[in-house]
């Protein structure tokens, strides 16, 4: 017993010796007595995030975090709704401040970026790194690809000369692997602009993935493989296509995986074949082709077991996302067709849209709304509402959106809408963005939380974020 529980020990002790104290420290003077909190990307196809360390920001406006760092990640810090992100290697400290939001950027809700100013930044540090080399290659981008030269061979000369000084630039840099992928897939994301005799994208799948190992934390390398994929599903050729759907048909991880190998992108890379295959499912999730309880036992089947063990961590992710409604994640799209008119997301496209679900039975209900009135007043030129009411038949519903000035339908109990977007009690408040983006889900209503903050804070932000946006300033 004694021998098992030091080998158990040992083992312990070498998982964390794998791991490296990291610290983040600083100041942060808009800040004092708030939470600050270090989250890291869980994997870059969900974009889910964990926290992996907290402190309060002192009345000195300081504060340190330590934490382990298993390996070199991009980091966000984020205090008061807003973040900023630095890239952290395993044991490594660095000083920060972090600034208020600019009073000129537009207010999120879902969080404000803000800049992280570093201070004793050494020239050998990743963040220094990064940061002059996409300064210089977002320099070269703004000074030789205009209009004019993209369809020339004079952006195609520079662009070889720009690559030449970049290889000659780094050819003695020692950096770790992070840095290294960075600048490829930077560059190939310079690739991907559209000019006279760019790489096909075929080339640029032999040049740039063929051979490339898959690298989850790298925020460029997943960047660009994302983009490369993007629409996979609707631009593959129609054999490999059909045996996507047929596998899925069948809820099998192995034949839709089998059947993707069929086409050249997905021949050579294995472990980049089965990472995007989760990716492709959930592109579909939302198709009614697709049967969604056959994508999620394939998802539960890849979370329990993956060709590649951390798949397995991005299915969870995955199933997560698609079956809970998550801050940042898309708004599931719906079809309402009501009075002769058909209600869905893109009909709100272009501002922040507030949707909200009410049983029109409810006398709590009423009150919420009534309370709604003077909210929706002040902030329907910045926000468009829509209030669906649960009871097809019921005649009380009917009459309610006649008492109310925002837009109303209504839908059945059994209604996908209400599926889609986890419906469980009423009233329920969803705030998606204007993009189709979700901000809050559920999102604040009238009556206050227990922080005793309403929905009117929320759009009062915006609304003062919108007006300085048009008026480029304070008057």
């Amino acid at each position: 017993m004694n021998r098992f529980v030091l080998i158990f020990f040992l083992l312990c002790v070498s998982g964390l010796s794998a791991q490296k104290i990291t610290e983040i420290k600083g100041y942060a003077p808009d800040y004092i007595g708030k939470q600050l909190e270090i989250f890291q990307i869980t994997d870059y196809i969900t974009q889910k995030q964990e926290r992996i360390a907290s402190t309060t920001v002192l009345a000195d406006s300081s504060f340190s975090c330590s934490f382990y760092l298993d390996e070199t990640r991009k980091l966000y810090v984020k205090s008061n709704n807003n973040s900023g992100f630095l890239f952290a290697t395993p044991g490594s400290t660095y000083q920060v401040v972090l600034p208020k939001k600019d009073f000129y950027g537009e207010y999120r809700p879902a969080g404000n970026q803000v800049q992280l100013i570093f201070l004793d930044l050494d020239s050998t540090d990743i963040n220094y790194k990064i940061l002059g080399f996409d300064q210089m290659v977002n320099s070269f981008v703004a000074r030789y690809y205009t209009k004019n030269n993209a369809d020339s061979a004079y952006f195609v000369k520079r662009l070889d000369i720009f690559k030449d000084q970049v290889t000659k630039l780094y050819s003695k840099d020692t950096s770790d692997m992070y840095f290294n992928y960075h600048r490829k897939f930077t560059m190939a994301r310079v690739d991907d602009l559209k000019f006279y005799g760019n790489r096909s994208k075929y080339e640029k799948y032999d040049f740039y993935l063929k051979q490339t190992p898959v690298y989850y934390q790298n925020e460029a390398y997943m960047e660009y493989v994302l983009s490369y994929f993007d629409d996979y599903l609707k631009t593959v050729n129609s054999v490999t296509n059909n045996k996507f759907y047929l596998g899925v048909l069948k809820s099998s991880p192995s034949a839709i995986y089998n059947g993707l190998g069929s086409d050249y992108n997905m021949q050579h890379n294995f472990k980049l074949r089965e990472m995007m295959m989760i990716k492709f499912i959930g592109d579909c999730y939302y198709d009614k082709e697709y049967p969604r309880s056959n994508l999620i036992t394939v998802l539960d089947s890849l979370k329990k077991k993956s060709l590649f063990p951390y798949n397995s961590v991005i299915a969870s992710a995955m199933k997560d996302r698609l079956t809970q409604l998550v801050d940042g994640g898309k708004a599931p799209d719906f079809n309402v067709a009501y009075n002769n008119e058909l209600y869905n997301l893109k009909r709100y496209e272009g501002k922040h849209f507030y949707l909200f679900f009410v049983d029109p039975t409810s006398t709590k209900a009423k009150t919420e709304l009534d309370l709604l009135v003077p909210i929706y007043q002040r902030y329907s030129t910045d926000v468009r509402f829509l209030m669906v009411l649960v009871g097809e038949n019921n005649q009380k519903a009917r009459d309610l959106i006649k008492n109310y000035p925002w837009e109303g339908i209504v839908v059945a109990e059994n209604a996908e809408i209400l599926a889609n977007y986890q419906v469980a009690t009423k009233p329920t408040y969803i705030l998606i963005d204007r993009i189709g983006y979700i901000v809050q889900a559920p999102a604040l209503g009238p009556l206050p939380s227990g922080n005793y903050d309403t929905i009117d804070k929320v759009f009062f932000e915006l609304k003062k974020s919108a007006e300085a946006e048009k008026n480029e300033g304070p008057k």
